[in-house]
């Protein structure tokens, strides 16, 4: 079978073939004949240094050995025991963090507070999605807002470390609030809770209704997840926000968008109001399936730049988020914020400089603005 040929020019050079093959190793669902084929496909002069280093960096190693002996007899030993290191490594911590959603979750019933868990653990929990293929850093979980408060209090009684978001004014915290304004610790558990699934801040809103939840039975403990189309538009609006930002792509979500698709309903309202961005997500998708990405499309050339790992600046001002929802402030409002921006409230002052009067706390912020300040 001839090795087909990736078609993207960066800097005038194809995609190194190291890349390439990570990306073909890597497909979903890859039958077991393809696998091998490919690993049989690879010279004498691959860079097996440079795919791991990829590999790891990008997430993907989780993904590359989904026939293990077949990868045993192809991979170096050495690329082989650091992918099952990795896998090792990655299994352990989540399973940590496994463990603290069965405790918190029925205790979390039990206050009759409702929530509902996000991104890898939503996959995890409807999928069976294996904690050695898909890397899981934290505990995203969606709650009300009018909770939040509730929330913080919950967890701080059960021995966990809480850090609040200090928002510039009411105004902010009413129209331009955090999608994850409470971080909560606990050893290497962490967790992110999420009153909206994205703020204004991102440009892109999606109203995330928790009373339309689905359970799942895990060990005899129901979790809660959020519908499959609300849970897929969140997970593929995650990745636009990832690349608007230009900064935190993991190009491991490919799996993830996938698994998005086949939940989505496109006829569902909500998906319609985002069609143009979907198909983006789409285009991308098949231009990686049939190994003919093109650097002339903007979605193609930021994915091309993390996974060679060089991320220049100012990648987001280059990609066009379709369709996104628009703001719902109106001019007085937008006015009153810009008032805020100027002059915060002394707690969003002092969470930033420490103590002192609101005049030398506010010189401070103005002075690191024009940087001016001197190591401070």
């Amino acid at each position: 079978m001839p090795l087909l040929t990736l078609s993207v020019q960066m800097s005038k050079q194809s995609l190194p073939k190291e890349l390439e093959t990570l990306l073909r190793l890597t497909k979903p669902k890859i039958d077991e004949l393809s696998y091998e084929t490919i690993l049989k496909q690879i010279t004498s002069s691959f860079n097996w240094t440079y795919f791991l280093e990829r590999a790891i960096a990008t997430n993907l190693a989780g993904y590359l050995l989904p026939y293990p002996e077949i990868g045993r007899q192809y991979f170096p030993p050495f690329v082989d025991d650091q992918i099952r290191g990795y896998q090792r490594k990655i299994q352990l911590h989540s399973s940590f963090l496994r463990e603290a959603i069965l405790e918190f979750v029925p205790q979390l019933d039990r206050a009759k507070i409702p929530y509902a868990l996000l991104k890898g653990w939503d996959l995890h929990f409807r999928f069976g999605i294996s904690l050695k293929e898909r890397q899981i850093s934290d505990i995203d979980l969606l709650i009300d807002a009018k909770d939040l408060d509730q929330v913080q209090a919950f967890f701080e009684q059960l021995g966990y470390t809480t850090t609040r978001y200090v928002y510039k004014s009411k105004w902010h915290e009413r129209y331009l609030s955090k999608h994850a304004p409470l971080h909560i610790f606990k050893g290497i558990v962490a967790i992110d809770i999420h009153t909206h699934a994205f703020s204004q801040e991102h440009k892109l809103e999606l109203e995330l209704n928790v009373s339309e939840r689905e359970f799942h039975l895990v060990d005899q403990i129901p979790i809660a997840l959020l519908d499959k189309n609300e849970a897929a538009l969140f997970g593929l609006l995650h990745f636009a926000k990832h690349f608007k930002s230009g900064k935190t792509l993991k190009v491991g979500m490919l799996q993830d968008l996938h698994l998005y698709f086949q939940l989505l309903d496109r006829q569902n309202s909500k998906a319609q109001s985002h069609q143009s961005l979907l198909a983006q997500i789409e285009e991308l998708l098949a231009a990686i399936a049939t190994n003919q990405l093109n650097t002339s499309k903007r979605f193609d050339e930021v994915f091309l730049r993390h996974l060679t790992g060089s991320r220049p600046s100012g990648i987001g001002k280059r990609i066009d988020i379709s369709n996104r929802l628009k703001p719902k402030t109106s001019f007085v409002n937008s006015l009153v914020l810009a008032f805020f921006d100027l002059f915060p409230n002394k707690k969003y002052l002092e969470a930033h400089f420490g103590r002192g009067s609101y005049f030398k706390l506010w010189r401070l912020r103005l002075e690191k603005a024009l940087g001016f300040a001197q190591g401070k």
